[in-house]
């Protein structure tokens, strides 16, 4: 099973250590949509900081797979 990680950005860049074994890219976008969502429900503020919020997630390899933004304009 492929295994992803989930880094943010807003302000300052924290890497995803640990991951998640997920089955797929789809089920990795909808767990990055959940997971944006419960870092906005806990810190809506982070959002309003000078460039959003950015979830990279890259696959075991460090490859980009994908990107999730979510900004203020």
């Amino acid at each position: 099973m492929p295994h992803y990680y989930f880094n943010t950005t807003n302000g300052s860049p924290h890497v995803d250590d640990a991951g998640m074994d997920l089955p797929d890219l789809y089920a990795a976008r909808r767990e990055a949509v959940r997971y944006g969502g419960n870092l906005l429900s806990d810190d809506p503020e982070m959002v309003m900081q000078d460039n959003g919020l950015r979830i990279d997630v890259v696959d075991e390899a460090g490859s980009p797979c994908f990107a999730i933004r979510v900004v203020i304009e």
